[in-house]
């Protein structure tokens, strides 16, 4: 337990350490994720051990976790803009970003990043705890590296404020977890906390709404010289 603590505190070091060489170019009205992002540092065996804000808001930022017990797991969180002006209907916005998500493996498959990628399986999940409903969508599938390594492999998206929290999680086939992929969302997931939206992605979506507003305005006007003529 002691080890254990003791590379907590060199870890929340190097992190902030990190956090300081944030590039300078990026917008200052963009999300403050420093300061306003809370994750747990800890959640049940997995060890926080990297945390990157991207240079550009629209990729938000990355959590990287590791269990000792297991170091040749994949255990990724991403926090990143929701690229639309509303996603009030939740199950919908979360099915399509996932499909996203598998569309960008079947391109790096295609690339020659894997060998093989099986089937996906995709459903809905959706938990209560410490008093939060949390609703996303899960893909598992196969993935085979080119030296026949197989590994399982899930996603998961969900939405909090703004953004979306995906989880990209992997476990060589062979090895003994216990726990799957929903244990270790339920552990990390309820402990984030994102910042609200930022005064650059209101700015981009009211940008967006104004430019539909006006494409929307043109097409009823051509319409209705149209019914004229």
């Amino acid at each position: 337990m002691f080890k254990k603590q003791a590379l907590i505190g060199a870890l929340t070091l190097l992190l902030v350490a990190c956090q300081t060489t944030q590039k300078a170019n990026r917008p200052a009205n963009a999300s403050d994720y420093e300061n306003d992002l809370t994750a747990p540092k800890l959640a049940g065996e997995l060890l926080l051990v990297d945390r990157k804000v991207f240079d550009q808001p629209e990729y938000g930022m990355s959590l990287k976790y590791v269990d000792e017990s297991f170091p040749e797991d994949f255990v990724t969180v991403y926090i990143y803009p929701i690229a639309k002006t509303n996603w009030s209907d939740t199950e919908k916005v979360v099915a399509e970003e996932l499909q996203f998500v598998m569309d960008e493996v079947e391109a790096a498959k295609k690339l020659g990043k894997y060998q093989e990628i099986q089937p996906a399986t995709m459903q809905m999940v959706q938990f209560e705890t410490q008093g939060k409903q949390f609703l996303g969508k899960q893909a598992q599938f196969v993935m085979q590296t080119h030296d026949g390594a197989e590994y399982h492999s899930e996603a998961y998206v969900f939405i909090a404020e703004d953004k979306y929290i995906k989880f990209r999680l992997s476990f060589p086939k062979h090895t003994a977890r216990e726990n799957t992929g929903i244990d270790i969302v339920k552990s990390i997931l309820p402990e984030i906390e994102v910042p609200k939206e930022s005064e650059y992605m209101y700015a981009l979506r009211e940008s967006h709404r104004k430019e539909m507003i006006q494409k929307l305005m043109k097409l009823l006007m051509d319409n209705a010289k149209s019914d004229q003529s």
